[in-house]
């Protein structure tokens, strides 16, 4: 017996349910592109599915590990508290569990008479008879199941299948862009929380820091004052300058990428300026210093030297000069990863070490510290020493 051919209204009709399927499956890509909001994105989808296979109930269901279940996380035409509650088994006997498990869309034209398929009471409450569904699977993994549900039997057929396996992947990769998305903010405000306890801390204890920094600078100050002979006395201020340097470090730190560092610039300018409020003339230091980030470790060194070059001018170089001048210039190299400390006057060369005072075999120490090297250029017109140190070690 010859076998019929579908008529013209028949094809007609085919025709325009699967354009009906390309421009909702284009409609919710383009959604999905734009959305940020994951719920927001599961509601659409539940919507744009129900609409493309002509039914009134669809439902989103996220696998649960630590439950062992698919909750409905999203659905339309479902009675109040459904959606957030409605929990189904991820058995072989659960048609969304089937689809879960074997991760293939799972239909049945008559759920209410199927041996094979488990009838909910979700499904019974709401007069549910024939479903649809497909697997959401992320990155290989299965993250949930789609279905659309129907009051009617046999409601859905190969068209919609397939209409519904390809909504799934769009909504699959969709997922996938939200999760990494949200996954990348949690990262990130789990790092700023690292960040402000970790500067918190350092608040805290940069706080017992500095008194600490006091009680000695106070011990120091009383000793240079029942000093027997200027000599200690000169001595004592001088541990006092380095004491105030290593301080003033501790005060001016801040964290970046959980680590503490300060800004060169801002710690040798402060230094200067401590300097400066010190002396007696009109004298100012000259200053050309450039950011750069150093750790305590390194800035700390870099700041007694500074101390040391500059107070060794003041006092030997350009004393009772008319026209003196101190220039602090400080600098980095990124294609050498090396910074440079200048410090030089125009008095008449370079002075005896102070009495009593490391000099500059404090300087070349701390040098050392710093795995840099000393240049001392002396002349009648001036002097310039120049600290090269490597920024990162």
């Amino acid at each position: 017996m010859p076998t019929s051919q579908p008529s013209k209204a028949d094809l007609n009709r085919t025709l325009g349910r699967v354009r009906q399927h390309e421009t909702i499956l284009v409609e919710f890509a383009r959604v999905s592109a734009e959305s940020t909001d994951l719920q927001r994105l599961l509601d659409i989808a539940c919507q744009h599915a129900a609409r493309a296979t002509g039914v009134d109930h669809a439902k989103v269901m996220q696998y649960r590990s630590d439950k062992g279940d698919l909750l409905m996380i999203a659905g339309k035409g479902w009675k109040p508290g459904a959606v957030g509650h409605a929990r189904l088994g991820a058995d072989m006997l659960s048609p969304p569990g089937r689809a879960y498990q074997t991760r293939e869309a799972i239909s049945s034209g008559s759920i209410n008479d199927d041996p094979d398929l488990r009838y909910s009471s979700l499904l019974k409450d709401h007069g549910i008879v024939s479903l649809l569904n497909a697997p959401i699977a992320v990155d290989g993994v299965v993250w949930g199941v789609l279905e659309v549900d129907s009051t009617t039997p046999d409601a859905f057929d190969e068209d919609d299948q397939r209409f519904l396996v390809a909504f799934s992947l769009v909504l699959a990769l969709a997922v996938r862009h939200r999760q990494g998305q949200s996954e990348r903010e949690r990262k990130a405000e789990e790092m700023g929380r690292r960040l402000a306890q970790a500067e918190t801390y350092m608040q805290e204890q940069n706080h017992r820091v500095r008194n600490y920094f006091q009680m000695i600078l106070s011990i120091l100050g009383s000793r240079s004052r029942r000093a027997a002979s200027g000599q200690a006395r000169t001595e004592l201020e001088e541990v006092m300058e380095r004491v105030t340097a290593i301080g003033l470090a501790h005060d001016l730190l801040t964290v970046e990428s959980g680590q503490s560092v300060l800004d060169a610039a801002t710690y040798l300018d402060a230094l200067c300026l401590g300097i400066e409020r010190g002396m007696t003339d009109e004298l100012r230091i000259e200053r050309d210093l450039e950011p750069v980030q150093l750790r305590p470790d390194r800035a700390v060194p870099l700041g007694l030297i500074l101390n040391e070059l500059v107070t060794n001018c003041i006092k030997y170089a350009v004393k009772e000069q008319p026209d003196a001048f101190i220039k602090v210039r400080f600098r980095s190299d990124l294609g050498t990863s090396e910074a440079l400390l200048s410090v030089q006057d125009n008095g008449p060369g370079m002075g005896e070490l102070r009495p009593g005072s490391l000099g500059l075999r404090l300087v070349r120490s701390l040098a050392g510290q710093l795995s840099g090297r000393i240049n001392i250029d002396s002349s009648a017109s001036g002097t310039e020493v120049t600290l090269i140190f490597p920024m990162i070690e």
